[in-house]
Protein backbone atom coordinates (compact mmCIF):
# COMPACT_ATOMS: atom_id res chain seq x y z
CA UNK A 1 0.00 0.00 0.00
CA UNK A 2 1.13 3.54 -0.75
CA UNK A 3 0.82 6.18 1.98
CA UNK A 4 0.61 9.94 1.49
CA UNK A 5 1.44 12.22 4.40
CA UNK A 6 0.38 15.86 4.51
CA UNK A 7 2.76 17.77 6.76
CA UNK A 8 6.54 18.05 6.79
CA UNK A 9 7.23 18.67 10.49
CA UNK A 10 8.61 16.17 12.98
CA UNK A 11 5.31 14.26 13.10
CA UNK A 12 5.16 13.80 9.34
CA UNK A 13 8.85 12.89 9.18
CA UNK A 14 8.60 10.37 12.00
CA UNK A 15 5.52 8.68 10.57
CA UNK A 16 7.12 8.55 7.12
CA UNK A 17 10.07 6.68 8.58
CA UNK A 18 7.73 4.38 10.46
CA UNK A 19 5.71 3.48 7.40
CA UNK A 20 8.84 2.97 5.30
CA UNK A 21 10.19 0.67 8.00
CA UNK A 22 7.14 -1.53 7.50
CA UNK A 23 7.68 -1.67 3.75
CA UNK A 24 5.16 0.98 2.65
CA UNK A 25 5.93 3.41 -0.15
CA UNK A 26 5.54 6.93 1.24
CA UNK A 27 5.26 10.42 -0.20
CA UNK A 28 5.44 13.38 2.19
CA UNK A 29 3.60 16.50 1.08
CA UNK A 30 4.90 19.94 1.98
CA UNK A 31 4.46 23.57 1.00
CA UNK A 32 8.26 23.95 0.79
CA UNK A 33 10.29 21.11 -0.74
CA UNK A 34 13.57 22.63 0.44
CA UNK A 35 12.47 22.05 4.01
CA UNK A 36 12.69 18.28 3.50
CA UNK A 37 15.67 17.89 1.19
CA UNK A 38 18.26 17.47 3.97
CA UNK A 39 16.00 15.11 5.92
CA UNK A 40 15.29 13.00 2.82
CA UNK A 41 19.00 12.70 2.07
CA UNK A 42 19.79 11.64 5.64
CA UNK A 43 16.89 9.18 5.70
CA UNK A 44 18.32 7.59 2.55
CA UNK A 45 15.28 5.38 1.93
CA UNK A 46 14.09 4.36 -1.55
CA UNK A 47 10.62 3.97 -0.02
CA UNK A 48 10.20 7.69 0.73
CA UNK A 49 9.78 10.63 -1.62
CA UNK A 50 8.56 14.21 -1.27
CA UNK A 51 6.18 16.44 -3.17
CA UNK A 52 3.35 18.91 -2.80
CA UNK A 53 0.21 18.34 -0.74
CA UNK A 54 -1.57 17.46 -3.97
CA UNK A 55 1.18 15.01 -4.93
CA UNK A 56 0.96 13.23 -1.57
CA UNK A 57 -2.83 13.07 -1.62
CA UNK A 58 -2.83 11.62 -5.15
CA UNK A 59 -0.07 9.14 -4.34
CA UNK A 60 -1.50 7.66 -1.18
CA UNK A 61 -4.00 4.83 -1.04
CA UNK A 62 -4.12 5.75 2.64
CA UNK A 63 -3.41 9.26 3.90
CA UNK A 64 -2.13 10.91 7.08
CA UNK A 65 -2.88 14.41 8.30
CA UNK A 66 0.19 15.67 10.16
CA UNK A 67 -0.30 19.40 9.70
CA UNK A 68 -0.77 22.11 12.33
CA UNK A 69 -4.33 21.54 13.51
CA UNK A 70 -5.65 25.00 12.74
CA UNK A 71 -4.26 24.75 9.18
CA UNK A 72 -5.51 21.25 8.39
CA UNK A 73 -8.61 22.11 6.38
CA UNK A 74 -6.59 24.59 4.31
CA UNK A 75 -4.02 21.87 3.57
CA UNK A 76 -6.80 19.49 2.48
CA UNK A 77 -8.25 22.18 0.22
CA UNK A 78 -4.84 22.77 -1.38
CA UNK A 79 -4.35 19.02 -1.86
CA UNK A 80 -7.81 18.59 -3.38
CA UNK A 81 -10.70 17.32 -1.30
CA UNK A 82 -11.71 14.80 -3.96
CA UNK A 83 -8.43 12.93 -3.43
CA UNK A 84 -9.54 11.87 0.07
CA UNK A 85 -12.73 10.17 -1.12
CA UNK A 86 -13.00 6.55 0.03
CA UNK A 87 -9.51 6.46 1.58
CA UNK A 88 -8.43 5.68 5.13
CA UNK A 89 -7.21 8.97 6.61
CA UNK A 90 -5.30 9.03 9.89
CA UNK A 91 -5.88 12.31 11.70
CA UNK A 92 -2.88 12.95 13.96
CA UNK A 93 -3.69 16.63 14.43
CA UNK A 94 -4.71 18.63 17.49
CA UNK A 95 -6.69 21.89 17.80
CA UNK A 96 -3.93 24.04 19.29
CA UNK A 97 -3.74 27.82 19.13
CA UNK A 98 -0.19 29.18 19.49
CA UNK A 99 -1.14 32.80 18.73
CA UNK A 100 -0.40 33.86 22.31
CA UNK A 101 2.71 31.72 22.73
CA UNK A 102 3.18 28.57 24.77
CA UNK A 103 1.66 26.61 26.21
CA UNK A 104 -0.94 26.67 23.42
CA UNK A 105 -4.64 27.16 24.01
CA UNK A 106 -7.16 24.43 23.27
CA UNK A 107 -9.21 25.51 20.23
CA UNK A 108 -12.11 23.06 20.06
CA UNK A 109 -15.24 22.20 21.96
CA UNK A 110 -17.38 19.15 22.58
CA UNK A 111 -19.53 18.19 19.57
CA UNK A 112 -17.24 20.33 17.41
CA UNK A 113 -13.84 18.71 17.81
CA UNK A 114 -11.22 19.13 15.13
CA UNK A 115 -11.74 15.50 14.17
CA UNK A 116 -15.43 16.14 13.59
CA UNK A 117 -14.69 19.30 11.61
CA UNK A 118 -12.30 17.40 9.35
CA UNK A 119 -14.76 14.53 8.85
CA UNK A 120 -17.47 17.01 7.84
CA UNK A 121 -15.01 18.64 5.45
CA UNK A 122 -14.15 15.32 3.76
CA UNK A 123 -17.32 13.29 4.49
CA UNK A 124 -16.44 10.37 2.20
CA UNK A 125 -13.06 9.78 3.83
CA UNK A 126 -12.64 7.00 6.41
CA UNK A 127 -11.19 9.22 9.10
CA UNK A 128 -9.50 7.80 12.19
CA UNK A 129 -8.24 10.07 14.95
CA UNK A 130 -5.02 8.46 16.21
CA UNK A 131 -1.40 9.06 17.24
CA UNK A 132 -2.21 12.53 18.57
CA UNK A 133 -1.53 11.97 22.29
CA UNK A 134 2.25 11.35 22.34
CA UNK A 135 5.40 12.86 20.90
CA UNK A 136 6.41 12.06 17.35
CA UNK A 137 9.09 9.49 18.14
CA UNK A 138 6.82 7.47 20.44
CA UNK A 139 4.26 7.15 17.65
CA UNK A 140 6.42 4.59 15.84
CA UNK A 141 8.49 3.32 18.74
CA UNK A 142 6.06 2.84 21.61
CA UNK A 143 8.49 1.26 24.07
CA UNK A 144 8.99 3.28 27.26
CA UNK A 145 11.15 2.21 30.20
CA UNK A 146 8.02 1.71 32.31
CA UNK A 147 6.17 -0.28 29.68
CA UNK A 148 4.23 0.05 26.45
CA UNK A 149 1.44 2.65 26.24
CA UNK A 150 -2.07 2.20 24.89
CA UNK A 151 -3.24 4.05 21.80
CA UNK A 152 -6.68 5.64 21.87
CA UNK A 153 -8.50 5.97 18.55
CA UNK A 154 -11.88 7.18 17.28
CA UNK A 155 -13.65 6.96 13.94
CA UNK A 156 -16.82 5.89 12.19
CA UNK A 157 -15.38 3.16 9.93
CA UNK A 158 -14.62 -0.12 11.71
CA UNK A 159 -12.39 -1.51 8.96
CA UNK A 160 -10.29 1.65 8.95
CA UNK A 161 -9.91 1.49 12.73
CA UNK A 162 -8.85 -2.15 12.49
CA UNK A 163 -6.12 -1.22 10.01
CA UNK A 164 -4.85 1.54 12.30
CA UNK A 165 -4.92 -0.80 15.31
CA UNK A 166 -2.84 -3.39 13.45
CA UNK A 167 -0.42 -0.67 12.40
CA UNK A 168 -0.07 0.53 16.00
CA UNK A 169 0.78 -2.93 17.26
CA UNK A 170 3.52 -3.25 14.63
CA UNK A 171 4.96 -0.03 16.02
CA UNK A 172 5.02 -1.45 19.53
CA UNK A 173 1.84 -0.14 21.14
CA UNK A 174 0.47 -2.37 23.90
CA UNK A 175 -3.08 -2.20 22.59
CA UNK A 176 -5.44 0.01 20.67
CA UNK A 177 -8.43 1.35 22.60
CA UNK A 178 -11.41 2.18 20.38
CA UNK A 179 -13.52 4.79 22.14
CA UNK A 180 -16.18 5.08 19.44
CA UNK A 181 -17.14 7.24 16.50
CA UNK A 182 -15.40 10.35 15.24
CA UNK A 183 -17.49 12.48 17.62
CA UNK A 184 -15.43 11.00 20.45
CA UNK A 185 -12.26 12.46 18.99
CA UNK A 186 -12.89 15.41 21.30
CA UNK A 187 -11.68 13.28 24.21
CA UNK A 188 -8.51 12.30 22.38
CA UNK A 189 -7.83 15.96 21.69
CA UNK A 190 -8.32 16.84 25.35
CA UNK A 191 -5.96 13.95 26.23
CA UNK A 192 -3.41 15.62 23.98
CA UNK A 193 -3.90 18.88 25.88
CA UNK A 194 -3.38 17.04 29.17
CA UNK A 195 -0.18 15.57 27.71
CA UNK A 196 0.97 19.07 26.71
CA UNK A 197 0.13 20.68 30.07
CA UNK A 198 2.07 17.97 31.91
CA UNK A 199 4.99 18.41 29.53
CA UNK A 200 5.28 22.15 30.07
CA UNK A 201 4.86 21.86 33.84
CA UNK A 202 7.54 19.20 34.20
CA UNK A 203 9.70 19.84 31.12
CA UNK A 204 9.16 16.20 30.23
CA UNK A 205 8.12 15.04 26.78
CA UNK A 206 8.35 11.25 26.63
CA UNK A 207 5.28 10.39 28.68
CA UNK A 208 2.29 8.43 27.36
CA UNK A 209 -1.03 7.02 28.56
CA UNK A 210 -1.91 3.49 29.61
CA UNK A 211 -5.37 2.13 30.42
CA UNK A 212 -5.36 -0.21 33.44
CA UNK A 213 -8.39 -2.47 33.41
CA UNK A 214 -7.91 -4.48 36.60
Amino acid sequence: MKVGILGSGIVGQSLAGGFAGLGYDVKVGTRDLSKLEKWLKELNSPKVSIGSFADAASFGEALVLATHGVNTKEAIEIAGKEKFRGKIVIDATNPLDFSKGVPPRFAAEQRNSLGEQIQRFIPEAKLVKAFNTVNALTMINAHLEEGRPDLFIAGDDDAAKKWVAELAQKWGWNSCVDIGGIAESFWLETFAMLWIVYGFKNNHWTHAFKLLKK
